[in-house]
């Protein structure tokens, strides 16, 4: 199972950098990166399956595929903020973490704004 390899990989370089950060901060830093960078590309070979099995589904049932691509990319968007900030605050840098967090949900509120106008204008038509 590809959980239990992220698992190992992240709880072994956790492990070597809580063992090098006395002595080398900037390299248990470095250490603690890599380890995120290889388990999110492990994950997101994981997610691929999960997206094209959605997308028939969706497409199954006749739903548009414009929403499952928002989903998608809203998705993307927390994943990529949350790593990025976690890996800010990591090393030491909260100021960073919090202008990534605070960038992601003004990016997913961006994005989902189209998905806002046609929930307003499908409310519109059922008062009228």
């Amino acid at each position: 199972m590809e959980i239990l390899k992220i698992a190992a990989v992240c709880l072994t370089a956790a492990v070597l950098a809580k063992v090098i950060q006395p002595t080398n901060r900037d390299l248990a830093a470095l250490l603690s990166i890599s380890a995120m960078i290889f388990c999110a590309f492990m994950a997101v070979e994981g997610l691929s399956r999960v997206f094209s099995g959605a997308d028939g589904i969706l497409s199954y049932e006749g739903v548009g595929s414009g929403y499952l691509h928002i989903a998608f990319r809203a998705l993307g968007i927390c994943y990529i903020c949350e790593l990025s900030s976690s890996s800010c605050r990591d090393c030491g840098e909260t100021a960073l973490g919090s202008v990534i967090d605070i960038s992601g949900r003004a990016a997913v509120a961006l994005l989902t704004l189209p998905l806002l106008k046609e929930f307003v204008g499908i409310v519109k038509t059922v008062l009228s």
